[in-house]
């Protein structure tokens, strides 16, 4: 077989699609085409591409390579990076993308591909621990944070970190283009010192100063995969991540990581920055297993022409019962992983009576957003905290993914619960009276989401302040109202970017010669030179 492959020139220097080319290239003759996000760049890379030369085309996020395409090749594969498809705050696509098949590797991504394309995958990537020694020495705390954007700047982890002390914070000051800022001036009084290292072709210098490290700030906001900070995990240091895709697809706060919803400046718990670490390679190694065990299928997908594969069509099996014993919470819009479910209840230790695991939540237009449980105890302080999302708490999990034994509900003289509300109270009780709770990395359900988010605000509310008081049940709901009243705000800010997309989208159906021609006037480097010209 015969691959094209094409990818950012980027990427070619870090490495970051290796991992795809050197599984293509134990299968196959691959040619690499290698390009900066820019059609006449791509163009300059192959001139004379020909695409009825080969039997696979595979493209990494170089979405310009559609121009050099007829949109007639049996077999292409596009793989999108979730961080990449945001312009101005709103999703990118163009149906001429679902002439290939798209590979998603992020849970955010497919969910928003879903929408929009007919043939679709998710695959979750995961290194190889193997290749790196483990961080155990956590006698004192010792930063590491490469300044990429301003979005997350050196002051973000002073302001994380405050109230602990770390030994050193070491700062990688390699920021992506027009996002330079002053290397502060000097480290706040529970830093023991600021290390500065610079950019190195080799990556020598990145490498030598996350070596004396073993907490790790993610760079990023967003991430298409995120190998630095998933390289961090194989390496069982103590991540600190924003909670947004790829990074809360691996991490689950006070599990294996710690996680800040955007804009939050707030301390963090690093008391238990060693177990984290353990956990989060323990999180890698399980999960190289799995992307190892998947490989077949993803060549399979790869190799397998369009047509072919859409005419598979989705596996669905037939709901089982819920296991003897256990109660799972039923209803019609509610689909369970039953083979997890299994799994999870086999691998749980003696004893478990309440078994916990993340979900997909369906919207109105049929996108799937993965939503992972935390630690329940560091969940719940969050809530108190304020640390929310626009649809409520974070990591305190939902009934429809979580398994009760009889057991549990007759000794806690309880009913099964119907809300999520309902759960996290039954949580407390049972965490009270010594139940053993048994929290299980895998999805465990679908479900739709509610629809009625202002009435979900106020059950939150009477919750919290039935359990905590009145004014922490203030307090919450202040945070609740916030938190979606900024997503409303963020929401009708990209209006502008929506309505370029569509118009995009609309002259890329008449012809995507057009649909690109309308891009680059719209998004274009010269466009954006007048407006900043303007501007002043």
């Amino acid at each position: 077989m015969r691959v094209a492959f094409f990818g950012l020139g980027y990427h070619a220097k870090t490495g970051s699609s290796r991992f795809l080319l050197d599984l293509l290239e134990r299968h196959a003759t691959v040619d690499t085409f290698f390009a900066e996000a820019d059609v006449a760049a791509v163009r300059r890379a192959a001139p004379d591409f020909n695409e009825a030369q080969y039997d696979a085309i595979v493209i990494w996020q170089l979405h310009e390579a559609f121009a050099l395409l007829s949109g007639r090749h049996p077999n292409v594969t596009f793989a999108p990076m979730y961080d990449a498809m945001w312009r101005g705050g709103a999703f990118t696509w163009k149906p001429s993308f679902n002439a290939a098949k798209i590979l998603c590797f992020s849970w955010a991504l497919r969910g928003e591909v879903m929408r929009r394309a007919p043939v679709h995958t998710h695959v979750q990537y995961f290194p190889d621990p193997a290749s790196v020694a483990p961080v155990t020495d956590f006698d004192t705390l010792r930063g590491f944070l490469w300044y990429r954007r301003r979005d997350i700047p050196p002051e973000s982890a002073f302001a994380l970190t405050r109230g602990t002390p770390f030994a050193s914070l070491a700062i990688h000051d390699a920021p992506d283009p027009g996002h330079e800022a002053p290397f502060p001036a000097a480290a706040p009084a529970h830093i023991g010192q600021l290390v500065r290292s610079d950019w190195s072709a080799d990556g020598g210098t990145f490498a030598t100063a996350l070596t004396g490290a073993n907490v790790f700030f993610a760079p990023r906001p967003l991430e298409g995969i995120g190998m630095a900070f998933l390289e961090a995990m194989a390496r069982g240091l103590c991540v600190v991540a924003r909670d947004a895709p790829t990074m809360n697809e691996y991490l689950s706060h006070g599990r294996n990581g710690l996680l800040y919803g955007p804009g939050w400046r707030e301390p963090l718990d690093f008391a238990a920055a060693r177990d984290l670490g353990a956990q989060a390679r323990e999180t890698i190694l399980r999960g190289h297993a799995r992307w190892q065990a998947g490989l077949p299928a993803l060549l399979d997908f790869i190799t397998t022409p369009t047509a072919k594969l859409a005419a598979r069509g989705p596996a669905i099996a037939a709901p089982a019962p819920a296991p003897e014993g256990w109660h799972r919470y039923d209803a019609d819009a509610v689909r369970h992983d039953d083979e997890a479910i299994r799994r999870a209840i086999a691998e749980a230790p003696p004893g478990t009576q309440i078994i916990r695991g993340h979900h997909l939540a369906r919207d109105a237009q049929g996108g799937e957003t993965l939503h992972r449980i935390g630690a329940f105890d560091a969940a719940w302080a969050r809530l108190l905290a304020g640390d929310v999302g626009p649809t409520g708490p974070r990591g305190l999990g939902v009934p429809e993914a979580t398994l009760i034994h009889d057991g549990a509900l007759r000794r806690l003289e309880a009913t099964p619960p119907q809300t999520a509300q309902q759960l996290a109270t039954l949580m407390l009780r049972a965490r009270a009276a010594g139940i053993v709770i048994h929290d299980v990395d895998a999805v465990l359900a679908r479900r739709n989401l509610p629809e009625d988010w202002p009435a979900q605000r106020r059950a939150w509310y009477r919750m919290v302040g039935e359990v905590a008081g009145a004014g922490a049940g203030a307090q919450v709901l202040a945070a609740l109202d916030d938190a979606a009243a900024a997503a409303e705000t963020q929401h009708g800010a990209a209006l502008p970017a929506r309505l370029a997309i569509g118009l995009i989208g609309a002259c890329d159906r008449l012809s995507p010669a057009l649909g690109r021609a309308v891009e680059s006037l719209i998004f274009g480097a010269a466009l954006r030179r007048l407006r900043g010209v303007l501007g002043r």
